[in-house]
């Protein structure tokens, strides 16, 4: 059961992972709101969304689905780099929210910054119905707790590497 779980987390999950992990890695200027305010006169998504982000995080999480694509020898895997985009959209769909309660870029959202982006994806996979992650909802329910923990880590190993000036 674990190897079988792995190697469904591999598939379906690393891409998503490396999309949302990968955007840390450069420091854009180019701000997805554009730097306007929504109609609540509170940035849209805030300072840390940009365009440069979104490019990065989603080449990556194409590059790690054609290269699961290649090892497991099954085109579909490409799939991960679509759920990696949709990933993001959690990620952005997570920022408006923290915007819309006040809290500034950079600083915490518990759980919210650690589960919109699997949330994101997870919603793509089910709605593409696709079948080998349909049929495994116990698998679905162990990543949001598995990622959960990974994301706290990664961010403060991040923090402690200067990619990141927050721990969170």
């Amino acid at each position: 059961m674990i190897e079988e779980y792995v190697y469904w987390l591999v598939k379906f999950y690393i891409p998503v992972m490396v999309a949302n992990g990968t955007p840390v890695l450069v420091k854009g200027t180019l701000r997805i709101d554009f730097g306007r305010d929504f109609i609540d006169k509170k940035p849209l998504l805030g300072s840390n969304k940009t365009w440069e982000g979104l490019l990065v995080g989603v080449s990556h999480a194409f590059i790690a689905s054609s290269l699961i694509s290649i090892v497991f020898d099954n085109p579909f895997y490409i799939i991960g780099g679509f759920a990696g985009f949709f990933g993001l959209l959690g990620d952005l769909a997570g920022a408006f929210l923290k915007r819309r309660l006040g809290i500034k870029p950079g600083y915490p959202l518990p759980v919210i910054d650690q589960l919109d982006f699997v949330a994101f994806s997870t919603l793509f996979y089910l709605l593409t119905g696709v079948g080998e992650f349909v049929e495994n909802p116990s698998y679905i329910v162990l990543t949001f707790i598995l990622i959960l923990f990974l994301h706290v880590a990664t961010n403060n190993l991040a923090y402690h590497m200067g990619l990141k000036d927050k721990r969170w």
